[in-house]
């Protein structure tokens, strides 16, 4: 029996270092991580809880567009009973996603998908709610992104989409937050673009609407702007 449990001993340790080593290689194909997990960690939880206020979306299904390791759905998924799919493009973010959501204990509540915010993977009429933080400066075709958030919204949905922080985080946290980014921490690579100011008209254009354009305006004019999408409910005129 001692032999048995000396071999158990070894065999976990041995799949806890092989666990540790898996995660170490996954952060560091995916940089982000750290500023995430370091620096941004307090701006997930306060957006979270703003979403939850300004919407009241508890239940049901989210989507979090570009969503990386998960910082924001492991956040919307410990206040409220959503069960929140992470889609990403990028292969190492999906899958230290999908480690950082089984040490959370979020199995099946956060769910990890490799995929394009172009063109997702989900059916129309899909989620109650869609979220995308820091992700749409990186989509080559920004109304393609909205167009799909609109296609797979149930009636009645909303999305809340883009890249400032939260009214409800700290205001001294803010204000470093926002004077590192200005220094070149931008949470993400040189090819970053803002939201450009045409894509709420091209939006409504386009029939995606009601629509509308929101500025944090304690952050950068660049990067302070949120869209809020609603699809109408079927009864709607």
């Amino acid at each position: 029996m001692r032999q048995l449990a000396s071999v158990l001993a070894l065999t976990t340790l041995a799949a806890g270092v092989a666990g540790a080593d898996y995660k170490s290689d996954l952060i560091e194909q995916y940089e982000f991580y750290r500023t995430a997990t370091g620096a941004f960690a307090p701006v997930y939880p306060a957006l979270a809880q703003q979403i939850v206020e300004d919407y009241g979306v508890t239940e049901g299904v989210c989507i979090d567009m570009g969503g990386g390791c998960g910082s924001l759905a492991i956040a919307l998924a410990r206040i409220t009973g959503l069960r929140v799919y992470v889609l990403d493009i990028d292969p190492a973010a999906v899958r230290l996603c999908g480690v950082l959501v089984d040490e959370a204990g979020l199995r099946g509540r956060v769910i990890p998908i490799e995929g394009d915010a172009q063109d997702m993977p989900f059916r129309d009429e899909f989620a109650e709610l869609v979220v995308s933080r820091g992700s749409v400066f990186f989509w080559p075709d920004q109304l393609a992104g909205l167009r799909e958030a609109h296609r797979v919204l149930k009636p009645g949905g909303v999305a809340f989409i883009g890249g400032g922080f939260s009214r409800l985080l700290d205001p001294e946290i803010k204000r470093k937050l926002i004077a590192d980014r200005g220094g070149g921490n931008q949470g993400g690579g040189s090819d970053r673009k803002p939201i450009h100011t045409g894509l709420v008209g091209e939006a409504r254009k386009a029939g995606l609407r009601p629509i509308r354009l929101i500025h944090d305006p304690d952050d950068r004019p660049e990067f302070g702007w949120w869209i809020e999408l609603r699809k109408r409910p079927s009864n709607a005129e």
